[in-house]
Protein backbone atom coordinates (compact mmCIF):
# COMPACT_ATOMS: atom_id res chain seq x y z
CA UNK A 1 0.00 0.00 0.00
CA UNK A 2 1.22 2.97 -1.01
CA UNK A 3 0.91 5.98 1.91
CA UNK A 4 0.72 9.74 0.56
CA UNK A 5 2.81 12.35 1.37
CA UNK A 6 -0.12 14.34 3.20
CA UNK A 7 0.29 12.22 6.11
CA UNK A 8 4.31 12.08 6.37
CA UNK A 9 4.69 14.38 9.41
CA UNK A 10 2.97 11.81 12.12
CA UNK A 11 5.67 9.24 10.81
CA UNK A 12 8.71 11.32 11.29
CA UNK A 13 8.00 12.93 14.73
CA UNK A 14 11.90 12.90 15.34
CA UNK A 15 13.39 15.13 12.24
CA UNK A 16 14.97 12.04 10.26
CA UNK A 17 14.03 13.57 7.52
CA UNK A 18 15.59 17.29 8.11
CA UNK A 19 18.69 15.26 9.26
CA UNK A 20 19.22 13.95 5.65
CA UNK A 21 18.54 17.42 4.32
CA UNK A 22 21.67 19.13 6.29
CA UNK A 23 23.90 16.18 4.72
CA UNK A 24 25.36 19.08 2.56
CA UNK A 25 25.55 21.42 5.55
CA UNK A 26 27.31 18.88 7.76
CA UNK A 27 29.91 17.88 5.20
CA UNK A 28 31.15 22.13 5.09
CA UNK A 29 31.29 21.84 9.29
CA UNK A 30 33.13 18.51 9.56
CA UNK A 31 35.41 19.79 6.56
CA UNK A 32 36.59 22.88 8.90
CA UNK A 33 36.67 20.72 12.46
CA UNK A 34 39.95 21.10 14.21
CA UNK A 35 42.02 18.09 16.07
CA UNK A 36 43.24 19.41 19.18
CA UNK A 37 46.03 19.14 20.40
CA UNK A 38 47.46 19.92 16.62
CA UNK A 39 50.70 17.96 16.08
CA UNK A 40 53.04 16.42 13.66
CA UNK A 41 51.51 13.23 11.96
CA UNK A 42 54.53 11.26 10.57
CA UNK A 43 53.58 9.32 7.38
CA UNK A 44 52.56 5.75 8.06
CA UNK A 45 53.62 2.89 6.63
CA UNK A 46 49.32 1.96 6.93
CA UNK A 47 46.38 3.51 8.51
CA UNK A 48 43.82 1.19 10.81
CA UNK A 49 40.28 3.33 11.05
CA UNK A 50 38.38 1.96 14.16
CA UNK A 51 34.93 2.46 14.24
CA UNK A 52 31.20 0.36 14.63
CA UNK A 53 28.24 0.43 13.07
CA UNK A 54 27.95 4.14 12.40
CA UNK A 55 30.97 5.15 13.34
CA UNK A 56 32.37 2.85 11.35
CA UNK A 57 31.69 2.98 7.89
CA UNK A 58 34.02 6.20 8.04
CA UNK A 59 36.94 4.00 7.42
CA UNK A 60 35.34 2.07 4.51
CA UNK A 61 35.00 5.83 3.10
CA UNK A 62 38.42 6.54 3.64
CA UNK A 63 40.02 3.04 1.83
CA UNK A 64 37.52 3.78 -0.91
CA UNK A 65 38.83 7.25 -1.41
CA UNK A 66 42.66 6.55 -1.02
CA UNK A 67 42.79 3.02 -2.74
CA UNK A 68 44.57 4.72 -5.66
CA UNK A 69 46.29 7.65 -3.78
CA UNK A 70 49.89 7.54 -2.47
CA UNK A 71 49.38 6.40 0.71
CA UNK A 72 49.54 3.02 2.69
CA UNK A 73 46.84 0.74 3.32
CA UNK A 74 43.11 1.27 4.77
CA UNK A 75 42.79 -0.87 6.84
CA UNK A 76 39.37 -0.45 8.46
CA UNK A 77 38.79 -2.51 12.23
CA UNK A 78 35.53 -3.11 13.81
CA UNK A 79 35.95 -5.36 16.31
CA UNK A 80 37.39 -5.39 20.53
CA UNK A 81 41.26 -5.88 18.73
CA UNK A 82 43.76 -4.17 17.12
CA UNK A 83 45.21 -5.71 14.22
CA UNK A 84 49.10 -7.78 14.66
CA UNK A 85 50.71 -5.20 12.91
CA UNK A 86 49.78 -2.02 14.83
CA UNK A 87 52.78 -0.34 16.30
CA UNK A 88 55.03 2.43 15.92
CA UNK A 89 54.92 2.91 11.79
CA UNK A 90 50.84 3.04 12.33
CA UNK A 91 48.30 5.66 12.16
CA UNK A 92 45.22 4.38 14.42
CA UNK A 93 42.12 6.44 14.07
CA UNK A 94 39.56 5.44 16.95
CA UNK A 95 35.96 7.02 15.69
CA UNK A 96 33.03 6.47 17.88
CA UNK A 97 30.35 8.88 17.94
CA UNK A 98 29.22 8.48 21.56
CA UNK A 99 33.05 7.40 22.71
CA UNK A 100 31.89 4.55 24.36
CA UNK A 101 31.96 2.05 22.36
CA UNK A 102 33.28 -0.77 24.14
CA UNK A 103 35.04 -2.34 20.70
CA UNK A 104 36.18 0.88 19.63
CA UNK A 105 37.87 1.55 23.42
CA UNK A 106 39.14 -2.35 23.76
CA UNK A 107 41.18 -2.01 20.49
CA UNK A 108 42.13 1.70 21.06
CA UNK A 109 43.66 0.76 24.31
CA UNK A 110 45.55 -2.02 22.55
CA UNK A 111 47.10 0.20 19.79
CA UNK A 112 47.70 2.45 22.71
CA UNK A 113 49.44 0.17 24.19
CA UNK A 114 51.59 -0.76 21.38
CA UNK A 115 52.49 2.77 20.52
CA UNK A 116 50.59 3.31 17.95
CA UNK A 117 50.20 7.31 16.97
CA UNK A 118 46.37 7.80 17.58
CA UNK A 119 43.64 10.23 16.51
CA UNK A 120 40.24 10.39 17.84
CA UNK A 121 37.03 11.07 16.32
CA UNK A 122 33.99 11.87 19.02
CA UNK A 123 31.56 13.61 20.65
CA UNK A 124 32.87 13.14 23.84
CA UNK A 125 32.40 9.88 26.43
CA UNK A 126 35.45 7.75 27.33
CA UNK A 127 37.28 7.93 24.22
CA UNK A 128 37.61 11.83 24.30
CA UNK A 129 38.79 11.32 28.20
CA UNK A 130 41.01 9.36 26.87
CA UNK A 131 42.32 10.61 23.87
CA UNK A 132 42.77 14.10 25.91
CA UNK A 133 44.67 11.95 29.01
CA UNK A 134 47.16 10.75 26.62
CA UNK A 135 47.95 13.65 24.27
CA UNK A 136 46.00 12.32 21.40
CA UNK A 137 44.77 14.67 18.66
CA UNK A 138 41.02 14.84 19.09
CA UNK A 139 38.50 15.77 16.52
CA UNK A 140 35.58 16.56 18.56
CA UNK A 141 32.17 16.19 16.84
CA UNK A 142 28.60 18.15 17.28
CA UNK A 143 26.56 15.65 19.99
CA UNK A 144 22.97 14.75 20.00
CA UNK A 145 22.54 12.64 16.53
CA UNK A 146 21.91 9.26 15.73
CA UNK A 147 25.51 7.75 14.53
CA UNK A 148 24.16 7.23 11.43
CA UNK A 149 23.03 11.16 10.82
CA UNK A 150 26.24 11.67 11.43
CA UNK A 151 28.61 10.15 8.76
CA UNK A 152 29.69 13.79 7.56
CA UNK A 153 31.33 13.86 10.76
CA UNK A 154 32.37 10.80 11.25
CA UNK A 155 34.23 10.10 7.68
CA UNK A 156 35.62 13.58 6.74
CA UNK A 157 37.65 14.81 9.81
CA UNK A 158 39.42 11.45 8.91
CA UNK A 159 40.86 12.85 5.78
CA UNK A 160 40.61 16.62 6.28
CA UNK A 161 43.58 15.32 9.04
CA UNK A 162 45.25 13.20 7.00
CA UNK A 163 45.19 16.15 4.48
CA UNK A 164 46.14 19.12 6.91
CA UNK A 165 49.00 16.79 7.93
CA UNK A 166 50.43 16.29 4.25
CA UNK A 167 49.93 12.25 4.82
CA UNK A 168 47.55 13.09 1.65
CA UNK A 169 47.15 15.34 -1.26
CA UNK A 170 44.51 18.51 -0.55
CA UNK A 171 41.24 17.40 -1.04
CA UNK A 172 39.59 21.32 -0.46
CA UNK A 173 38.48 21.19 -4.36
CA UNK A 174 37.08 17.59 -4.21
CA UNK A 175 35.02 18.82 -1.15
CA UNK A 176 33.62 22.02 -2.35
CA UNK A 177 32.63 19.83 -5.50
CA UNK A 178 30.57 17.17 -3.50
CA UNK A 179 28.79 19.66 -1.05
CA UNK A 180 27.58 21.41 -4.62
CA UNK A 181 26.50 17.84 -5.88
CA UNK A 182 25.09 16.97 -2.24
CA UNK A 183 23.00 20.40 -2.55
CA UNK A 184 21.38 19.64 -5.71
CA UNK A 185 20.43 16.22 -4.25
CA UNK A 186 18.71 17.44 -1.77
CA UNK A 187 16.10 19.78 -4.02
CA UNK A 188 15.87 17.22 -6.35
CA UNK A 189 14.55 14.92 -3.33
CA UNK A 190 12.97 16.67 -0.17
CA UNK A 191 10.12 17.55 -2.78
CA UNK A 192 6.47 16.04 -2.16
CA UNK A 193 6.69 15.51 -5.70
CA UNK A 194 5.18 12.16 -7.37
CA UNK A 195 7.85 12.28 -9.48
CA UNK A 196 10.64 12.60 -7.01
CA UNK A 197 13.27 9.48 -7.88
CA UNK A 198 13.78 8.98 -3.94
CA UNK A 199 10.13 7.99 -3.31
CA UNK A 200 9.19 6.28 -6.45
CA UNK A 201 12.57 3.44 -5.66
CA UNK A 202 10.54 3.67 -2.11
CA UNK A 203 7.48 3.03 -3.00
CA UNK A 204 8.35 0.44 -4.88
CA UNK A 205 10.87 -1.40 -2.62
CA UNK A 206 8.71 -0.77 0.61
CA UNK A 207 6.75 -4.44 -0.14
CA UNK A 208 10.18 -6.20 -1.18
CA UNK A 209 13.48 -7.29 0.47
CA UNK A 210 16.30 -4.86 -1.14
CA UNK A 211 19.86 -6.15 -2.46
CA UNK A 212 22.23 -3.62 -3.52
CA UNK A 213 25.08 -3.94 -5.65
CA UNK A 214 28.23 -1.89 -6.15
CA UNK A 215 28.93 -1.44 -9.86
CA UNK A 216 32.29 -1.09 -9.12
CA UNK A 217 34.40 -1.57 -5.81
CA UNK A 218 34.58 2.12 -5.08
CA UNK A 219 31.45 2.33 -4.42
CA UNK A 220 30.80 -0.85 -1.96
CA UNK A 221 30.59 1.14 1.19
CA UNK A 222 27.90 3.38 -0.50
CA UNK A 223 26.16 -0.55 -0.65
CA UNK A 224 26.60 -1.18 2.60
CA UNK A 225 25.38 2.31 3.14
CA UNK A 226 22.07 1.68 1.58
CA UNK A 227 21.73 -1.81 3.43
CA UNK A 228 22.74 -0.35 7.00
CA UNK A 229 19.82 2.35 6.11
CA UNK A 230 17.12 0.16 5.21
CA UNK A 231 18.12 -1.65 8.22
CA UNK A 232 18.16 1.27 10.86
CA UNK A 233 15.37 3.61 8.71
CA UNK A 234 13.55 1.29 7.02
CA UNK A 235 13.24 -1.32 9.67
CA UNK A 236 13.56 -3.89 7.18
CA UNK A 237 16.35 -6.73 5.74
CA UNK A 238 18.41 -5.91 3.07
CA UNK A 239 21.66 -7.29 1.56
CA UNK A 240 24.59 -6.17 -0.75
CA UNK A 241 27.36 -7.46 -2.22
CA UNK A 242 29.91 -5.81 -5.16
CA UNK A 243 31.10 -6.45 -8.22
CA UNK A 244 32.93 -7.78 -9.70
CA UNK A 245 33.16 -10.08 -6.36
CA UNK A 246 29.86 -11.42 -6.55
CA UNK A 247 30.02 -13.05 -10.58
CA UNK A 248 32.16 -15.38 -8.49
CA UNK A 249 29.33 -16.58 -5.93
CA UNK A 250 26.64 -14.65 -5.07
CA UNK A 251 25.33 -14.71 -9.49
CA UNK A 252 24.55 -18.40 -8.97
CA UNK A 253 21.95 -18.16 -5.97
CA UNK A 254 19.79 -16.01 -8.26
CA UNK A 255 18.73 -19.84 -9.41
CA UNK A 256 16.47 -19.38 -6.71
CA UNK A 257 12.82 -20.57 -6.39
CA UNK A 258 11.33 -17.84 -8.78
CA UNK A 259 8.91 -16.96 -6.30
CA UNK A 260 11.62 -16.11 -3.89
CA UNK A 261 13.46 -14.28 -6.33
CA UNK A 262 10.48 -12.49 -7.20
CA UNK A 263 10.36 -10.63 -3.24
CA UNK A 264 13.76 -9.34 -4.43
CA UNK A 265 13.97 -5.60 -5.73
CA UNK A 266 18.05 -5.44 -6.64
CA UNK A 267 19.97 -1.88 -6.99
CA UNK A 268 22.58 -1.76 -8.79
CA UNK A 269 24.95 1.38 -7.43
CA UNK A 270 26.69 2.43 -11.03
CA UNK A 271 29.53 5.06 -11.04
CA UNK A 272 30.28 8.35 -13.13
CA UNK A 273 33.06 6.34 -14.01
CA UNK A 274 33.30 2.58 -15.07
CA UNK A 275 35.94 0.93 -16.73
CA UNK A 276 34.27 -1.13 -19.88
CA UNK A 277 35.08 -4.44 -18.72
CA UNK A 278 33.27 -3.83 -15.00
CA UNK A 279 30.14 -2.19 -17.54
CA UNK A 280 29.81 -5.11 -19.47
CA UNK A 281 29.73 -7.79 -16.67
CA UNK A 282 26.96 -5.78 -14.96
CA UNK A 283 24.70 -5.43 -17.82
CA UNK A 284 25.55 -9.30 -18.87
CA UNK A 285 24.68 -10.49 -15.02
CA UNK A 286 21.38 -8.14 -15.38
CA UNK A 287 20.31 -10.41 -18.43
CA UNK A 288 21.62 -13.76 -17.38
CA UNK A 289 20.15 -13.40 -13.14
CA UNK A 290 18.44 -10.26 -12.46
CA UNK A 291 15.79 -10.77 -14.96
CA UNK A 292 14.36 -12.77 -12.20
CA UNK A 293 13.87 -9.94 -9.40
CA UNK A 294 10.72 -8.59 -8.61
CA UNK A 295 12.45 -5.31 -9.46
CA UNK A 296 15.50 -3.59 -10.73
CA UNK A 297 16.36 0.00 -10.47
CA UNK A 298 20.32 1.57 -11.20
CA UNK A 299 21.28 4.81 -9.58
CA UNK A 300 24.00 6.26 -10.59
CA UNK A 301 26.33 8.65 -8.59
CA UNK A 302 26.76 12.20 -9.73
CA UNK A 303 29.89 14.19 -9.72
CA UNK A 304 33.51 14.17 -11.19
CA UNK A 305 35.56 13.78 -7.84
CA UNK A 306 35.68 10.89 -5.31
CA UNK A 307 33.75 12.74 -2.70
CA UNK A 308 30.97 13.65 -4.82
CA UNK A 309 31.06 10.37 -6.61
CA UNK A 310 30.81 8.50 -3.07
CA UNK A 311 28.82 10.46 -1.11
CA UNK A 312 26.18 11.59 -3.75
CA UNK A 313 25.06 7.55 -4.06
CA UNK A 314 25.09 7.72 -0.19
CA UNK A 315 22.54 10.78 0.22
CA UNK A 316 19.90 9.55 -2.33
CA UNK A 317 19.85 6.12 -0.33
CA UNK A 318 19.19 7.81 2.67
CA UNK A 319 16.07 9.47 1.19
CA UNK A 320 15.07 6.30 0.01
CA UNK A 321 15.30 4.48 3.34
CA UNK A 322 13.56 7.59 4.45
CA UNK A 323 10.84 6.67 1.38
CA UNK A 324 10.87 3.25 2.94
CA UNK A 325 10.35 3.91 6.31
CA UNK A 326 7.25 6.10 5.03
CA UNK A 327 5.77 3.68 2.94
CA UNK A 328 5.70 1.09 5.83
CA UNK A 329 4.55 3.40 8.56
CA UNK A 330 7.38 3.09 11.22
CA UNK A 331 9.69 5.90 12.42
CA UNK A 332 12.72 5.80 10.97
CA UNK A 333 14.70 7.63 14.31
CA UNK A 334 14.28 4.23 17.00
CA UNK A 335 16.58 1.68 16.81
CA UNK A 336 15.27 0.00 19.59
CA UNK A 337 16.57 -3.34 19.45
CA UNK A 338 19.87 -2.04 19.40
CA UNK A 339 19.31 -0.07 22.33
CA UNK A 340 17.90 -3.18 24.50
CA UNK A 341 20.94 -5.39 23.07
CA UNK A 342 23.14 -2.22 24.79
CA UNK A 343 20.91 -2.58 27.55
CA UNK A 344 21.51 -6.13 28.30
CA UNK A 345 25.23 -6.33 27.25
CA UNK A 346 25.78 -3.46 29.62
CA UNK A 347 24.47 -6.00 32.68
CA UNK A 348 27.06 -7.96 34.51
Amino acid sequence: MRVEASVRAPRDPHGMLQLIQRFPQMCEEAWGLPAEPAGRIAPPQAIVALGMGGSGIGGDLLRAVLFDETVGPVIPVKEYRAPAFVGPQTLVIACSYSGDTEETLAAYDEATNRGAPCVAITSGGALLHRAQERRHPAVVVPPGLPPRAALPYLFLPMLAVLARAGVVRSFDADLREAVDVLRRIVADHSSDRSDSPARRLGEALSEHIPVIYSGVPFLEPAAERWKDQFNENGKTAAVWNTFPELNHNETVGWGMDAAVAAVLHVIILRDAVEPERLARRVTITRELAFARAGGIDEVRAIGRGKLARLLSTILIGDFVSWWVAVQRGVDPYPVAVIDELKRRLAQR
